[in-house]
């Protein structure tokens, strides 16, 4: 999913997301999605939150680990983890002179990790440790600023928005690139439904779905702007960000949240274990929603 926000300032730019998921999610149905099943058991924390804020300086994107035990942001500069007693890490050094818009970790090899920003596709085969860039038949340069991907069966499917041209798709796990859906607004956030084989795109103007090569539009009640969205790893629900409150979509109909954050939301991800949901916030805070109620992310 790709919203992103600057720390300090708590700006979003709001013109700019792309996120996938949607519809008939029932809120209730287990689903086997797109998981980040990275853990990284041995990763080492050695910094603060606030060392990654200003180490990154624009979180993208967020994710939570299916036992809800680690978060992960991707920044301006690297991919980092929360590694326990208060500290993160960096996944890898080599990432650190990268912007990462999005990545994707295979949920049948999970030391097969890809990560998509402004400098194309990386890769990696060893959880991290060498990566590989992965760009036959991207644009030189690949500014791509949304990135998702999705496992079915053998396939490892991919998606990256590239600003001013439109959605490539990889059908071979990055191997190779082509135009899938050209775009004439930017994206700021995407998300797959692999229930509905569905993409969701939150762009400039509206919250899209693309079915059989059309383009269609979500219209959300209330809400003006979309900040970013995401489908539930585990019930297949839909979800968006808005500057009214978090919305989710449940058996085609779109309902505001009853909990109420502490602060407006810019980025929403899947949670993992009791946790529903995990936001970041414009002041750049993490929040969780447990028991329908949004707390402070003090792992």
């Amino acid at each position: 999913m790709n919203s992103f926000l600057k720390w300090g300032i708590g700006v979003v730019a709001m013109l700019q997301l792309v996120g996938c998921g949607n519809n008939s999610s029932t809120g209730s149905k287990e689903i086997n999605a797109n998981p980040p099943t990275v853990t990284a058991a041995a990763l080492q924390g050695n910094l603060t939150y606030q060392d990654v804020l200003e180490l990154g300086a624009t979180i993208h994107n967020l994710m939570m680990t299916d036992d809800a035990r680690q978060v992960w942001v991707g920044t301006n500069a690297g991919l980092y983890s929360s590694a326990g007693g208060g500290t993160w890490g960096s996944l890898s050094t080599d990432l650190e002179q990268y912007a990462i818009e999005g990545w994707f970790v295979d949920p049948d090899d999970p030391k097969r990790i890809f990560v998509g920003g402004i400098d194309g596709v990386l890769h990696s085969t060893d959880g991290g440790k060498k990566w590989t860039s992965v760009n036959k038949g991207l644009p030189e340069p690949a500014n791509i600023t949304s990135f998702v991907g999705n496992r079915r069966g053998d396939e490892v499917r991919l998606f990256a928005f590239v600003s001013g041209e439109g959605i490539y798709q990889s059908m071979d796990g990055a191997q190779s690139w082509s135009l899938w859906q050209p775009m004439d607004q930017e994206v700021f956030a995407m998300d797959f439904d692999p229930e509905q084989d569905r993409l969701y795109v939150a762009a400039q103007f509206s919250l899209l779905y693309n079915e059989e090569g059309q383009w269609k539009t979500e219209e959300i009640p209330g809400a003006q702007q979309i900040y970013s969205l995401a489908i539930n790893r585990r019930t297949g629900t839909l979800a968006v960000a808005t500057e009214k409150g978090i919305y989710e979509k449940i058996k085609g109909e779109w309902r505001l949240l009853d909990a109420r954050s502490p602060e407006k939301l810019i980025v929403i991800a899947s949670g993992g274990e009791d946790t529903k949901w995990v936001g970041i916030g414009e002041s750049a805070l993490i929040y969780k929603l447990e028991d329908n109620r949004w707390v402070k992310w003090n792992e």
